[in-house]
């Protein structure tokens, strides 16, 4: 059993799904909070794991971990009976994170990260995004992360590309050119 190719088509699924019912953006955000709530909750794996769990259990669990309190789409909720009916539930990790890979690829979004000092201002983390989405002509998800170890500057990732402009990296770099 290949865990990619059965991940992959359970995700391209859902997405196509989703998009014929207008959910995917709902479903895309239900998808990360599920693939969040994997990596935060690693007993939740475990528990699909179990053969005690009924299928109307684990189909409620990942209801739960996917949607939170909020009431989830048509689309997720049929699609998580039918992955719980077809018994590959224990495979929800992988699908709904290449479920979030194939979202960005179709909608052409990528991630950018901006490691800085201190807090920066809306303004400011607004004007690197539009930077990165007008080099990269694509929709980028950006985070903001305050760093003080990098002592000043700044460290700019999106795609493959990083921008490393840290006091802490130009410090490093004069004691190798000295040293």
């Amino acid at each position: 059993m290949d865990i990619g190719i059965i991940s992959s088509r359970y995700a391209k699924t859902l997405l196509r799904f989703a998009t014929d019912n207008g959910e995917e953006q709902k479903v895309y955000e239900e998808m990360q909070t599920l693939a969040e709530s994997f990596r935060r909750v690693p007993a939740l794996q475990q528990a699909l794991l179990n053969p005690v769990l009924t299928a109307e259990q684990k189909e409620a669990l990942l209801v739960s971990a996917a949607a939170g309190k909020k009431e989830p789409t048509a689309s997720t909720r049929s699609f998580l009976r039918l992955v719980v009916a077809n018994k590959r539930a224990d495979l929800m990790t992988f699908v709904a994170n290449t479920f979030v890979e194939l979202y960005h690829r179709e909608k052409h979004i990528i991630k950018g990260r901006l490691v800085v000092p201190t807090e920066v201002s809306e303004a400011t983390a607004a004007k690197l995004r539009k930077m990165v989405e007008d080099r990269t002509l694509s929709h980028v998800e950006f985070t903001t992360e305050v760093n003080p170890a990098i002592g000043g500057g700044f460290v700019l990732e999106y795609d493959t590309y990083r921008l490393d402009a840290s006091l802490r990296t130009q410090l490093a770099e004069l004691r190798r050119n000295l040293g």
